[in-house]
This record gives structure tokens, C-alpha cells and sequence, in this order.
């Protein structure tokens, strides 16, 4: 069975679609953990996810494959090299702003790609 160019353009904007939704969803987990005083391990792991899917999401629509380095594919992307640092020990509070901070990069670069979504997060 043959797909057409245009099946496989749909199949992944849904992809890259569902994959912003789990940024916007793992974002929300990290601002409740936060305002719920959680631990700052549970804030983190929230917002490295958030920030690797929403670099999963662009580089779908790119076309290039996530090999399992953020820092790789923000690289990829043309980000900023300052962006992102996944590693560093900081607050809960912390850790959601430079997710959001990294999120809203990432957002920016796919409302540039494609305008005719909102991209929010």
C-alpha cells in the first residue's frame, strides 16, 4: 500500500501536533508542582520533559530526527547556545522559567514555520 505525499505531510504535522500537546501538558505539571511547593526534582523532570518534546515537535516539522540530546537539537534549530541547561541544580521556580523560557523559544521558531497555529503553551 502506497501513501501519498500528502497522507505523510498530515500524519506529521498530527505528530508534531500531539507532541506540542505534551509540552503544553508537562508545563502545566510543572506550574502546579510548583505552586503545590513540590520538590525540585519532580519540578525538574517536569521541565526537561516539556523542553525535549517541544524540541521533538520542531524537529518534526523540520524534518530531522531527535536523537536524544536537547542541547543537539536546540542546536539544530538555530537556538541560542544559553537557552537550555538541563544539568544544573537551581530552584523549583528556577527550573520553570527557563523551561518556559526554552518553551517560548521553541514556540517562537514554530510560529515563524507554521503562523496558522497558535503555538501557546
Amino acid at each position: 500500500m502506497a501513501l501519498s505525499l500528502s497522507a505523510v505531510f498530515v500524519d506529521l504535522r498530527q505528530r508534531r501536533d500531539l507532541l506540542w500537546e505534551h509540552t503544553r501538558n508537562s508545563l502545566a505539571v510543572a506550574r502546579l508542582l510548583v505552586q503545590e511547593r513540590r520538590p525540585e526534582a519532580f519540578v525538574a523532570t517536569t521541565c526537561q520533559l516539556a523542553v525535549e518534546t517541544a524540541c521533538r515537535a520542531a524537529l518534526d516539522h523540520a524534518g530531522l530526527r531527535f536523537d536524544g540530546d536537547v542541547g543537539v537539537a536546540l542546536a539544530s534549530l538555530a537556538a541560542p547556545g544559553s537557552l537550555w541547561d538541563g544539568h544544573s541544580a537551581r530552584s523549583a521556580g528556577a527550573w520553570l522559567a527557563d523551561a518556559e523560557r526554552a518553551v517560548d523559544w521553541v514556540a517562537c521558531y514554530l510560529r515563524g514555520e507554521d503562523p496558522s497555529r497558535s503555538w501557546s503553551y
